[in-house]
């Protein structure tokens, strides 16, 4: 390239940059440029400006406003998170729980309970209930977090409408003047919206109240209307409690919940996790009848974290919840973790909303919001406490969906009675499985003398329907007749059986879903063995074989869970259940038919091996309950079958006559003879 062509690149290059600048010096007089907003500004929607007005007739008022009046929220820019801690881990202190708060949120990070432990070896109390979750899109969300907050400005003409985000970033500590000597049981945030000449106009304050000996953390939520304008508070997202652990090993009981008050009782919706992953389009709680919310939050097995909102003053239910609904969704534990639900956790989320709009320049006027926010155990006893009891909290209980819940929590209440006498939960299970075995023995005792008859009928039966084939109605007759002379019937021998199915059910739910099993051993903790009731019993830990993590079976592990340890109760319960199979009278159709004799040989192999696979993880609470029964049940059919033997033995001597005693004894009923019909 030669210097002409140097000349007319640079004459050429000269020529546009004056073209470009001429170009935006013209836009910038046509278009003037908007005034600078502020770093994060408000949303702020308002209807298109009028006509100008026409003669005659008087000025409309502006309905835009100027930049002097658009409100802001103010930034807080602390250097450093403040550790601000509500309540103590020790329970010597008093509280039952530590409650870490979070200076740039205003929320809860992490709730420690000073009554419960993580794992059964730790030295310390500190079970942590609930802390610090995350969202792959939003980050890290905290418990009680407010979120955004929609405000409505009503102006004579006009309404403008203000979203704000409050999740962090813009609260500050109000200072406080604990009592001398003790630890502040209460603090107080702001969040503050600012108007023209960065004066405060409106204000968020944000208040926590934790006190000894009480299990429920009380969260205040107010708003201070500073400006000359009233203000209405559309939509306030707060955000409820994270983190929640798994901690049943076979199956994920963590649950979202709300009750809706319906007059003096309460309607459960809950959703469970693994429901909520697999369909998160149906993460919604509510009611169709459109009760007011009564509470909601998130459980586990054992422990449960519940916001109650408090109705204002003067209302008898809840008024402002917004949608009157809770949403739901998943987040993880680890935000480096996989999706796997050991790591994802619950997040519950309502809305807050005001009908009445809050006077200008009326702090006083303005509604405080009020949440209890129940932070412990799932624990009927707690939950027999007044307070608690007008919520029917009880409803956290894990019963089982066939089992009668007032029947359970009786078999909860004995089981605790007799622990307070031996001091040994383990125990108490085995001496209130026996206890209930005692009191069934007469119902026992008739189903199995049915069955043993039934056993002997099975020949005479099979030779009735030879005998009559294609007969059926008198197959009926002939086979009534034999059981109505052996005083047996076919129902017998499974009544005694369905009268006892709801006691069983009830026992084991009670011993599935008692907090108090949890870190309580059958032996002592040195013997490394039977020390967690409310765990897998873990004789040989795989980690002495240099596995560390737990192993996954294909096609049944999810089933029993991961597996990390050989356990010995639910072999011990497999081969109970085999002998007392071995034990149990066959029926009379497997005497006759090889077909039925086969598939109950047959049952008498697939159930012990089912009973190991599904109970191989269970709680050794559970298995020790199971395996109590199985045994007690071998002992009790050994004694009954022997009876019955002696008592036919003797019968077949003639050494002793059938009186009605005896008779009862067996099983058969003696009719009272009538007395003669008299014509005088």
């Amino acid at each position: 390239m030669d210097n002409i062509d140097i000349k007319k690149l640079l004459t050429v290059s000269l020529l546009c940059l004056a073209i470009m600048l001429l170009w935006q010096s013209y836009m910038a007089k046509k278009y003037p440029q908007a005034p600078e907003q502020p770093a994060q500004p408000a949303q702020q929607t308002t209807p298109p400006p009028s006509a100008a007005p026409t003669p005659g007739t008087a000025e409309a008022p502006a309905l835009t406003e100027t930049v002097s009046d658009a409100w802001q929220l103010e930034k807080i820019l602390v250097p450093e998170n403040q550790a601000i801690v509500l309540g103590s881990r020790q329970a010597v202190l008093g509280f039952k729980a530590q409650i870490d708060l979070d200076s740039h949120a205003a929320a809860v990070r992490n709730v420690l309970l000073s009554e419960h432990k993580l794992k059964v070896t730790d030295k310390e109390t500190g079970y942590p209930l609930l802390s610090p979750a995350y969202d792959r899109r939003q980050g890290e969300v905290l418990s009680f977090t407010l979120g955004t907050i929609t405000l409505n400005r009503i102006f004579p003409n006009r309404q403008e409408k203000l979203t704000y985000n409050l999740s962090r970033d813009c609260w500050k500590l109000l200072p406080q003047t604990p009592a001398e000597g003790q630890q502040a049981h209460y603090v107080t945030f702001a969040a503050a919206i600012t108007g023209p000449n960065n004066q405060t106009a409106f204000e968020i304050l944000k208040t926590y109240r934790y006190q000894p000996g009480d299990y429920d953390l009380e969260m205040e939520i107010s708003f201070v209307n500073k400006s000359d304008t009233p203000v209405q508070v559309e939509s306030l997202e707060i955000i409820g409690p994270t983190g929640v652990l798994r901690e049943d090993p076979r199956s994920d009981r963590r649950k979202a919940m709300a009750a809706f008050k319906s007059g003096t009782q309460v309607e459960i919706e809950n959703k469970d996790l693994t429901s909520l992953f697999k369909k998160p389009q149906e993460s919604t709680l509510l009611n169709n009848k459109n009760l007011p919310l009564c509470w909601y939050g998130s459980t586990n097995k054992f422990f449960a974290a519940i916001i109650h909102p408090v109705a204002l003053q003067g209302d008898k239910i809840v008024t402002y919840l917004g949608k009157n609904q809770v949403e739901n969704k998943i987040l993880l534990r680890d935000l480096a973790g996989d999706e796997s639900d050991i790591n994802q956790t619950i997040c519950s989320t309502t809305s807050l909303s005001m009908e009445l709009p809050i006077p200008p320049n009326s702090a006083e006027a303005a509604p405080k919001f009020h949440f209890q926010i129940y932070l412990g155990p799932i624990d009927k006893d707690i939950f027999d406490l007044a307070k608690y009891k007008e919520l029917h909290y009880e409803k956290l209980v894990n019963v089982s969906w066939c089992a009668f819940e007032w029947l359970t929590f009786a078999l909860l209440g004995v089981m605790k009675l007799v622990y307070k006498a031996i001091g040994n939960y383990g125990i108490a299970i085995i001496i209130l499985v026996l206890v209930v075995r005692l009191i069934l023995h007469p119902i026992t005792k008739k189903g199995q003398v049915s069955m043993m008859k039934m056993q002997k009928m099975g020949p005479k039966i099979e030779e009735i329907k030879k005998k009559y084939a294609g007969n059926k109605e008198e197959i009926q007759k002939k086979t009534m007749e034999i059981y109505k002379e052996q005083g047996a019937t076919p129902i017998l021998g499974c009544l005694p059986m369905l009268l006892q199915m709801p006691i069983w059910i009830a026992l084991y739910t009670a011993v599935d879903a008692n907090v108090a099993l949890r870190h309580e051993g059958l032996f002592p903790a040195a013997w490394h063995w039977l020390t967690d009731l409310s765990a897998p019993d873990r004789l040989i830990p795989f980690s002495v074989f240099g596995v560390d993590k737990p192993i996954h079976i294909p096609l049944i592990g999810s089933l029993i869970g991961n597996i990390d340890a050989f356990n010995l109760l639910p072999i011990l319960l497999s081969v109970g259940m085999y002998l007392q199979q071995k034990l149990t009278p066959q029926t009379s159709m497997a005497q006759t038919n090889p077909q039925m004799a086969q598939q109950q040989k047959m049952m008498l192999v697939m159930m012990p091996v089912m009973m190991l696979v599904f109970l191989y993880s269970a709680p050794s609470g559970l298995n020790l309950y199971i395996m109590a029964s199985t045994f007690g049940g071998i002992i009790e059919q050994y004694i009954i079958r022997k009876h019955i033997r002696k008592q036919e033995a003797l019968e077949a001597a003639g050494a002793v006559t059938p009186s009605v005693k005896l008779a009862g004894k067996m099983g058969i009923k003696k009719k009272k003879p009538k007395p003669p019909v008299k014509f005088y």
